[in-house]
C-alpha cells in the first residue's frame, strides 16, 4: 500500500535561490508517514494514545533535482521493512508536470514507550504494517 499526497510548494518553503530548502523535505516525509498510517486506519494519535511512540532513529534523503515555488509535487510513502521493534518507511517525491523523481528518502523508527525505552511493535499494529508492506507491489 502506498500513500500519495499532492503538495504545492509554498513560498515560505523556498530559499533565496528559489528552491525548496532541504528541511522542508523532512516535514513532507512526516506528512506522508502520518497520512499513510491514517489510510491504514492506525492514526498516529491513536498509536500514541495506546502508549507507543515512533521515535525516528535514521533519516536519509537523496536530492535529485530541485523543487521550486508553486510546483505541484507528489509524495509517495510506503512501508518497506517491519522488524520486531522498528519500521522503515520509504518515500519518493515526484514533480507532477514531468513525472520526474526529484528526491528519494527513507526513515527508520523504533517503537518506544513514553520514556523513550524501546519496545516491541504492538501486536495489533504489526500485522497491519506487514500487510501494507506486502501489498506494495509497485
Amino acid at each position: 500500500m502506498r500513500g500519495r499526497e499532492e503538495i504545492r510548494v509554498r513560498y515560505i518553503e523556498i530559499d533565496q535561490m528559489g528552491v525548496v530548502n532541504n528541511v522542508n523535505y523532512f516535514r513532507w516525509l512526516e506528512e506522508g508517514r502520518v497520512e499513510l498510517l491514517r489510510k491504514m486506519e492506525v492514526p498516529m494519535i491513536g498509536i500514541e494514545k495506546d502508549g507507543t511512540f515512533l521515535m525516528i532513529v535514521e533519516t536519509h534523503c537523496n536530492y535529485l533535482a530541485p523543487a521550486r515555488y508553486d510546483e505541484l509535487i507528489l509524495l509517495e510513502t510506503w512501508v518497506s521493512h517491519v522488524g520486531t521493534k522498528s519500521i522503515r518507511f520509504d518515500y519518493q517525491i515526484i514533480r507532477m508536470d514531468r513525472s520526474e523523481v526529484i528526491a528519494r528518502a527513507h526513515s527508520v523508527h523504533v517503537c518506544t514507550d513514553k520514556s523513550g525505552k524501546s519496545k516491541l511493535i504492538p501486536p495489533e499494529l504489526k500485522p497491519i504494517l506487514e500487510k501494507a508492506m506486502e501489498g506494495d507491489a509497485e
